[in-house]
């Protein structure tokens, strides 16, 4: 049965919780959070874009129950999506210690390889389903866009008037500079981090 069929299990999907009694409700709400853990699971074991089928398998409740809860994957992946952005957002929004640009710069090194320690499984994972979901697309555009403005709000205004040095700076802090470390050069998290501050470093020279 393909992950994407609707049809009389979209029609039993649970659209109003609240309605029901209490003991349902419960039950409800606890196969969706099985649902959803499964899902983070499979994941977090990098196996590669799993299906609804798998997911159900994982959470031990029958496809129906799954897509009673998420019509598609889509909107399974957007609930996952919104438990990265729980855990990601208090490192992102962490006041700087530092009180000029350079020294924000350097922090942000630490806890964007945080952050991206703790995303890695899920953003290849999202990387790989890109094409094939418009809300991993919007996703990914919204994290650039996030980036972007993050570093705006640091850099001085003659760093960010040069386009090339701001871009420079912008890639040097990517996680795709970290991915390429530690996956495609099988560094250490304490090993990328010191090749991401010679980066960093030598941008500083220049600014």
């Amino acid at each position: 049965m393909s992950e994407t069929t609707f049809d009389t299990m979209t029609a039993e999907r649970l659209r109003d919780d609240v309605s029901l009694p209490d003991g349902r409700r419960l039950r409800a709400e606890r196969s969706r959070k099985c649902i959803v853990d499964a899902l983070i699971t499979l994941i977090r074991n990098r196996e590669i874009m799993p299906s609804a089928e798998r997911v159900s398998e994982e959470a031990k409740v029958g496809l129906r129950t799954v897509f009673r809860h998420f019509e598609d994957m889509d909107s399974l992946y957007q609930e996952v999506g919104d438990h990265i952005d729980a855990q990601i957002q208090p490192i992102m929004s962490r006041p700087f210690i530092a009180s000029d640009w350079r020294g924000k710069i350097l922090e942000l090194i630490d806890r964007r390889a945080e952050a991206f320690e703790w995303v890695m499984p899920f953003k290849v994972q999202a990387n790989a389903r890109l094409l094939q979901s418009d809300y991993l697309k919007a996703k990914h555009r919204c994290a650039v866009d996030a980036d972007i403005e993050r570093l705006c709000t640091i850099l001085p205004p003659e760093v960010k008037r040069d386009a090339a040095l701001f871009d420079a700076y912008l890639a040097a802090l990517s996680f795709d500079v970290w991915y390429r470390l530690r996956q495609d050069q099988g560094r250490t998290a304490d090993q990328a981090k010191a090749a991401v501050r010679r980066l960093i470093d030598g941008l500083l020279a220049t600014s």
